[in-house]
C-alpha cells in the first residue's frame, strides 16, 4: 500500500500542492558543472559498483536539496532505495519519494529500526543504493550515526558521501536547519567514495566498540572535507 493512499483528502490536496512545486524547482536549478557534479549527474560514480548496491549518505539539511536532484535526474541513477523516518510527520516526503517511483524504507535507529534493517536487507539484495541522512532523523546535526559504517562492514559495500551547497537558499527553523534552494539558484556540490576495506577489523570479523568509533570518526572528517571545500571555493 502506497503512503500517498492513506492520505485523507485536504492532506491529499496538500501533497499534490507541494508535489508540483518541487517538480518545477527541479527544474529551475543550476547545477555546478564542475568534474564531481558531472560524474555524479550521469551516474559515473554509482557504476564504479558493478552493480552492485553501495550507500549514498548526506547532511540531513540536505535532503531537499537531494531530493530535487533525484527529480530532474533520475534517469541516470541506478535503482535508488530512501531510509525514511517511520515518524508521521515524514509521511509527504515519503509519498513524494514514491510517486517520483523511488523505493522507500521507514524506519531509524530510534523508532522501527527492525523493520529498517529488513528493509535495506532486501534493497540491498536488490542491487539498489541506500540514501540516507548521515545523521538520522532527528541529529544532533552533523553527527554520524554509526549504522552506515556498521553496514559497510557487514556487507562489504562502498559509501558516497555527498554535500551540496545551494548559492541561494531559504533556512528554516528546524533542528538541521533545513535548506529549500530558491528558484534558478545555483547548486555547487562534491563527493567522496569510502571503500569498504577502510572499516576492516583486526580480527577481520565484526568491528570493536573502538574501531567503530574510529570509522565513525573517518567518515565524519571526509564529510566536513567535502564540506569545508565548498565554503571555500
Amino acid at each position: 500500500m502506497s503512503t500517498l493512499s492513506t492520505f485523507s483528502l485536504p492532506k491529499r490536496l496538500v501533497f499534490f500542492f507541494i508535489w508540483l512545486f518541487m517538480l518545477v524547482l527541479a527544474k529551475t536549478l543550476r547545477i555546478g558543472n564542475n568534474e564531481t557534479a558531472h560524474r555524479f549527474l550521469c551516474g559515473e560514480i554509482f557504476k564504479q559498483n558493478n552493480g552492485d548496491a553501495s550507500f549514498l549518505l548526506f547532511w540531513h539539511n540536505d535532503l531537499l536539496l537531494i531530493f530535487l536532484i533525484f527529480i530532474t535526474y533520475k534517469k541516470n541513477f541506478p535503482p535508488i532505495t530512501v531510509l525514511v523516518s517511520s515518524n508521521k510527520s515524514a509521511d509527504i516526503f515519503a509519498a513524494l519519494l514514491e510517486k517520483f517511483g523511488y523505493s522507500i524504507v521507514r524506519g531509524s535507529a530510534n523508532t522501527k529500526s527492525l523493520q529498517a534493517l529488513k528493509g535495506m536487507h532486501k534493497a540491498i539484495k536488490k542491487k539498489h543504493v541506500i540514501a540516507y541522512a548521515a545523521d538520522g532523523p532527528t541529529g544532533p546535526i552533523y553527527e554520524f550515526k554509526p549504522g552506515a559504517v556498521f553496514l559497510s562492514h557487514k556487507y562489504k559495500l562502498p559509501i558516497d558521501l555527498i554535500h551540496a551547497k545551494p548559492a541561494r537558499m531559504i533556512t528554516f527553523s528546524t533542528w538541521d536547519s533545513l535548506k529549500l534552494p530558491l528558484p534558478f539558484t545555483k547548486v555547487r556540490f562534491d563527493s567522496i567514495k569510502v571503500m569498504a576495506s577502510e572499516f576492516e577489523s583486526d580480527n577481520g570479523k565484526t568491528l570493536s566498540k573502538e574501531e567503530l568509533s574510529q570509522s565513525v570518526s573517518k567518515l565524519h572528517e571526509k564529510m566536513h572535507l567535502i564540506s569545508d571545500y565548498l565554503k571555500s571555493n
